[in-house]
């Protein structure tokens, strides 16, 4: 989506829009990793202030999606490989522990919902719509914390979906997309099945798998 066309909603305050835009134009790879961001070409292209453009710039940096490096100035985050071993460390406990509680206190209804987004979500691999599949991954285990309901739980895996975004994105590759869409579904069956113990289990193995790959992917660019 050209960045003129971006619908802003209108409840938000300017800095929130900026962020807001910002934010997806970082998600969507507008703004790779280590792009520089410099305040008058990007206060210019959004039609704002330096002010707001300034906040919004702040909000990023406390996302961990924009850092100030010196003499270079403001840039999207990188990620290293040392930060996504991290990263995954804190994401498989988070995610195993979401999973384990959805078995218990997820609704039919909410539990049913995950299933029917693993199957979308293979469906679109098998179409090769990357956009799609990569939103539908993060849907997946947005409805499992969800379903967990412990909202404070939902939160902090929210506050590190964004990196592990943009670095999926890097990553991504038709032999492991098909593997991740067929251990979404095995995940919800279990799920479906109330069997947490089958259903942790194989989260582990999903998230652990996943973080290897991108620790070596990231290690070899740094090498």
């Amino acid at each position: 989506m050209a960045t003129n066309e971006r619908t802003l909603k209108d409840h938000l305050s300017l800095t929130e829009r900026v962020y807001a835009t910002l934010r997806e134009m970082i998600l969507s790879m507008e703004l790779p990793p280590g792009t520089r961001l410099k305040d008058i070409d990007l206060a210019q292209r959004l039609g704002v202030s330096n002010t707001p453009l300034r906040e919004a710039m702040r909000l990023l940096a406390a996302d961990s999606l924009v850092e100030t490096i010196p003499r270079r100035g403001t840039v999207v985050k990188s990620l290293t490989a040392e930060e996504s071993g991290l990263l995954y460390e804190i994401r498989e406990a988070l995610e195993v522990l979401a999973t384990r509680l959805a078995a218990v206190r997820g609704t039919q209804t909410s539990l049913q919902l995950i299933m029917d987004v693993a199957e979308s979500h293979r469906r679109a691999v098998d179409q090769g719509n990357l956009q799609e599949y990569l939103d539908l991954d993060r849907r997946f285990h947005s409805l499992i914390a969800e379903a967990s309901q412990n909202p404070i739980l939902v939160s902090m895996l929210n506050m590190i979906a964004d990196r592990i975004h943009i670095v999926r994105r890097l990553t991504s590759n038709l032999e492991m997309d098909v593997l991740t869409g067929n251990e979404h579904r095995e995940i919800a069956a279990a799920l479906l099945g109330r069997d947490g113990e089958k259903a942790t289990t194989l989260m582990q193995q999903h998230v652990r798998r996943h973080g290897e790959r991108i620790r070596h992917f990231l290690a070899a660019g740094e090498g």
